[in-house]
């Protein structure tokens, strides 16, 4: 063999060296890639809800997740770590493995109001430990009287209160609780002086406001449904930016006189941080998938709730938006835990 043969095979050898065998490497890893894509989720995957069965948190979760199942073809299981408002299945979530397999269902009460709340917050931070995939479903407040304040629209509610500066009474479900916040969002953006009572749960408040005990709510529709049918309460307006389709004739706060205002009770699906972007959008693209299916939109239907999907970046911001303004209404306002 000659020399000059030599120098040929040798460098038909660097070339599949250099070229060739880069580009079957390169081929290899994007296959790799879309398998594991694909893939994604090879075993069942766990929805961790912070709060106990039963409430809208529950329920939405559960709808959403049976869905989910049938359309990503594994199993999403509930795991109620109810306990400290939320804050110890949130932090069980914002430590758990960044695979995909532990999910959160959070809402505003542990992600955008307990990391604001004054001393004692909670040990995980809602920018930094989560991935947002998207909100789900939003539930406003309606605010409402008992029959005997002599107002049936907001801007006869606001002179009232304004003639009669600390006498008249809100009550809420207790301090730092959504109808608490709703309330105090209310006074500081239309600066008024009205009482906090808190109660010990909804129902208990609901039940002093039909016996005229407190003058003012802010409360769910589930709540409030009945009672307005019957007359024993009077809607106001509603905290929503848009009117529910539950309660069309009532309007919003924003349209009656005091504008921007909006405060929902939300609910929405993340990820512990550094989860892959991939798996992001698997999730992403069923959990929107999911509200086209007629029994999830009855479960919402019925807690009044309004679907309200966007994309990871929108719920990003969206959380951003909602920590400053509660940070800022609780500042304002001088809560404290008790």
């Amino acid at each position: 063999m000659s020399i000059k043969t030599i120098t040929y095979n040798y460098n038909r050898q660097r070339l599949l060296m250099l070229v060739i065998v880069p580009m079957l490497i390169a081929v290899a890893l994007l296959h790799t890639i879309s398998a594991h894509a694909q893939a994604y989720p090879r075993r069942p995957v766990t929805i961790v809800v912070p709060f106990p069965p039963g409430a809208a948190t529950d329920s939405f979760a559960r709808a959403a997740g049976k869905r989910m199942s049938e359309l990503l073809g594994q199993q999403f299981i509930i795991d109620n770590r109810s306990g400290a408002s939320g804050r110890i299945g949130t932090d069980f979530v914002a430590r758990a493995a960044a695979d995909g397999y532990t999910l959160l269902w959070g809402s505003s009460g542990p992600l955008v109001i307990s990391p604001v709340w004054g001393d004692g917050k909670p040990p995980y931070d809602t920018l930094r430990d989560f991935a947002p995939v998207s909100v789900f479903a939003k539930i406003p407040f309606i605010l409402v009287v008992h029959p005997s304040v002599p107002a049936t629209n907001l801007k006869q509610l606001l002179a009232v209160v304004k003639s009669r500066p600390g006498k008249l009474t809100y009550a809420s479900s207790g301090i730092g609780g959504t109808s608490h916040l709703a309330g105090e969002l209310f006074k500081s953006m239309a600066k008024l002086d009205i009482l906090h009572v808190p109660y010990k749960g909804t129902s208990i408040f609901a039940t002093e406001l039909i016996a005229g005990q407190v003058d003012i709510a802010f409360a769910g529709p589930t709540t409030t449904l009945q009672h307005l049918q019957t007359g024993r309460m009077r809607g106001i307006a509603i905290t929503s930016t848009t009117r529910s389709p539950l309660v069309p004739n009532i309007p919003t706060l924003h349209e009656s006189g005091v504008p921007g205002y909006e405060f929902t009770q939300w609910y929405a699906l993340l990820t512990p941080v550094k989860v892959p972007g991939d798996i992001i959008s698997t999730l992403h693209g069923a959990l929107l998938k999911s509200i086209d299916d007629a029994d999830v939109k009855k479960r919402v239907g019925v807690e009044g709730g309004v679907f309200a999907p966007g994309t990871p970046e929108q719920f990003a911001a969206f959380l951003r938006l909602e920590l400053d303004k509660n940070a800022k209404m609780i500042q304002a306002a001088g809560l404290k835990r008790d």
